[in-house]
């Protein structure tokens, strides 16, 4: 029996509607497209409440990622607690803190707006404090996905005196040919380990490595932008999950 995978995202996501077009898993919507599976991609908060309350049977729906609304802060403090290098992060600075060491980052945002070096020592509304890694030589993204060992690395420069290299600030990507460099190997480890401690099924892990070829985690995506290089590596994912027996794709849902 091939199960009915739907697809549930956030209304105008281009990268859901990339995935959307370039699989046979449509998206969830009404009646007449039910599912025995959704994907969430990055459906959290009020966007998910709003869309139980549209489609009230889709609660009963096993669901991948059915629970990704955890924030930027929340995620990173965790991550060093299980013993995972990452950035110091909080939402106030101390008096004995150097604004000079730290940025501003929004505790829910995508595509790096909002992160700006730090400004003041106090709360900030919709924001937090992390140390700033200062000596970046590169910074990586791991493309991860429990169900398929095809997992892909890339690499993202930028300006040197830029804070962030999103696309917005002139970033881009390089896709990584070979992933058996020690640094590659430990990105993936640790991003398995964080998929799991948040008890998510797929996403996308940013890290930056400094100039001593140390990892630094900083956040991870539920439902991660892309541009054409990373298109392919979302559409293979997904069309393999849709190709799986309905019990196996089931493991991976909640």
């Amino acid at each position: 029996m091939t199960p009915k995978l739907r697809i549930m995202g956030i209304p105008g996501s281009k990268s859901c509607k990339a995935i959307v077009d370039g699989t046979k898993i449509n998206r969830f919507c009404n009646k007449k497209h039910g599912a025995s599976v959704l994907i969430n991609y990055g459906l959290a908060g009020t966007r998910l409440k709003r869309f139980y309350r549209k489609y009230p049977s889709a609660r009963r729906i096993p669901t991948i990622n059915r629970t990704v609304g955890h924030s930027k802060l929340k995620v990173v403090n965790s991550a060093r607690r299980k013993g995972i290098n990452a950035p110091m992060s909080k939402l106030s600075l101390s008096q004995s803190d150097k604004k000079s060491d730290w940025i501003e980052k929004r505790i829910s945002s995508q595509g790096g707006y909002g992160i700006c070096k730090a400004r003041r020592k106090g709360r900030i509304t919709g924001k937090y404090y992390q140390k700033y890694i200062k000596n970046r030589r590169y910074e990586l993204r791991v493309h991860g996905f429990l169900w398929t060992d095809a997992w892909r690395i890339q690499k993202r420069y930028g300006k040197r005196g830029e804070i962030a290299w999103n696309f917005n600030n002139g970033g881009h990507f390089v896709t990584v040919r070979s992933t058996q460099s020690t640094v590659f190997k430990e990105a993936i480890k640790t991003t398995k380990k964080i998929l799991k401690m948040l008890g998510m099924a797929f996403g996308a892990a940013d890290f930056i490595v400094d100039d001593r070829g140390k990892l630094w985690f900083i956040e991870i995506n539920s439902c991660p932008g892309f541009q054409e290089l990373s298109k392919g590596i979302y559409t293979n994912a997904f069309e393999k999950l849709n190709k799986m027996p309905p019990g196996k794709i089931r493991k991976f849902a909640s």
